[in-house]
C-alpha cells in the first residue's frame, strides 16, 4: 500500500477524470475518482521502456526456442539431400542404366529412389518452411517495427534507429 501526497492525488483526479488507463504493477487499471490506495503510477517513458524490454525478451525467448529444432530439421535436410546427390551420382553413372527402361532403373537403384522420394515427401510436408522459420519470424517483426522506427537482429534484440527529422 502506497499513501499519495496531494500532487499525486491531483494527478490521479487528472486522468481519471479524462478516462485514461494508468498503468500499474498489477496491471492496467481504470483509476475511479477517488480511490488511490495500492496504485503505483509509472511514467510514459517507463511504462514504454517496460513495454519494450518485455516485447525484446518474449521475441528473444522466441527465435531461441526455435534454434534447436530448427537444426535438428536442416541437419535432415542435408542427410536426405546428400544421399539423394550420392544416389544419383552411382545411378547415373551404371552402364546398365543407359539399356534399362526409366522404370527398372529406379528398381536397380533403391538407394537413389527411396533417398529421391524422402526428399519430395519431406518438402511436401513443409521441411522447407522448418529449415528458415527463425529468419520468418524476424522478417516479418522487422516489417512490422518499421512504423515504429525500430528493427531487430536475427536473435531478437531489438535496434531503435534515428527519429525521422522533419524538414
Amino acid at each position: 500500500m502506497i499513501v499519495l501526497n496531494v500532487m499525486e492525488k491531483y494527478i490521479i483526479d487528472s486522468y481519471a477524470r479524462l478516462g485514461n488507463i494508468l498503468t500499474s504493477k498489477v496491471g492496467c487499471v481504470r483509476v475511479p475518482h477517488g480511490i488511490y490506495f495500492g496504485v503505483v503510477i509509472m511514467s510514459l517513458e517507463q511504462t514504454a521502456c517496460e513495454d519494450l524490454k518485455a516485447f525484446e525478451r518474449r521475441l528473444t525467448e522466441v527465435i531461441a526456442r526455435l534454434q534447436p529444432a530448427t537444426t535438428r530439421w536442416r541437419m535432415v535436410l542435408v542427410m536426405v539431400a546428400a544421399s539423394t546427390a550420392f544416389g544419383a551420382y552411382l545411378w547415373l553413372t551404371d552402364p546398365i542404366t543407359q539399356d534399362a527402361t526409366f522404370f527398372q532403373s529406379l528398381l536397380n537403384h533403391l538407394f537413389f529412389t527411396f533417398a529421391a522420394f524422402s526428399l519430395i515427401l519431406l518438402f511436401i510436408l513443409g521441411i522447407h518452411k522448418k529449415v528458415v522459420s527463425p529468419s520468418i519470424i524476424t522478417s516479418r517483426t522487422r516489417a512490422v517495427l518499421v512504423d515504429f522506427n525500430m528493427s531487430c537482429d536475427d536473435t531478437g534484440k531489438l535496434i531503435l534507429k534515428p527519429r525521422p527529422t522533419a524538414t
